[in-house]
């Protein structure tokens, strides 16, 4: 099974489209998201019904579904039930940079960073999770270019890292100090600007304007 296929976009409205199905195919990418970009924690099934806004009922198929295709585990503790990512699932690390890049850490970053965004020139992680090679422990690197500080990203970026679970370690630059240290050869930027990157604000060009920013 290619893991794509799980990632079939939702319909307006809910979970899937007609509700809880039998097949893989149709499964929430929300769903996806919160139980592998988190995968250390286990989740009880009120707790998940919050975290994405349905009822419990609602994804009992659905999570049983995805422990018979081996992507989720499932525990019983007394009377409560847990799931949370199977490590041992050969689809898992594709899986993760799926949910990452569609519906998981770049939408928590965005919106964390919505109020700030005329200030940020461009934002992007980089590392492990840009990678799809992260492991249980990883860190979010988060390289943002603007006139911001990092009292002003804290707070923001702190509820973002409630939602997934995983610490932000977030570098921040002014946009002189940035192109200056790129111009120079710093060995850092070097490094990060040479591989992946998922984009939170900006893109591309918007990263290479600030790389070499015209001269007024």
């Amino acid at each position: 099974m290619s893991a794509a296929v799980l990632f079939k976009p939702e319909a307006p409205g809910g979970l899937t489209d007609g509700g809880a199905c039998d097949s893989p195919s149709s499964r929430s990418p929300r769903l996806l998201a919160t139980t592998l970009l988190g995968p250390d924690r286990w989740w009880y099934l009120s707790d998940l019904a919050k975290r994405l806004g349905v009822g419990p009922s609602s994804l009992q198929r659905e999570l049983a579904s995805l422990v018979g295709a081996g992507i989720l585990s499932r525990k019983r503790e007394s009377n409560r039930v847990y799931y949370k990512a199977n490590e041992e699932s050969p689809l898992l690390p594709e899986l993760r940079g799926l949910a990452a890049k569609t519906s998981g850490l770049a939408v928590v970053l965005r919106d964390a960073l919505a109020g700030l965004v005329r200030r940020i020139m461009v934002a992007f992680v980089y590392g492990p999770m840009a990678r799809a090679e992260e492991r249980p422990g990883s860190e979010v690197d988060l390289l943002i270019v603007g006139k911001i500080s990092l009292s002003d990203l804290s707070p923001r970026l702190r509820r973002a890292e409630a939602q997934l679970g995983r610490e932000v370690n977030v570098t921040a630059f002014g946009p002189e100090e940035f192109a200056a240290k790129a111009g120079s050869g710093n060995h850092f930027l070097r490094a990060v600007l040479r591989r992946e990157k998922m984009f939170v604000v900006g893109d591309q060009r918007d990263l290479e304007d600030t790389l070499h920013p015209r001269a007024d």
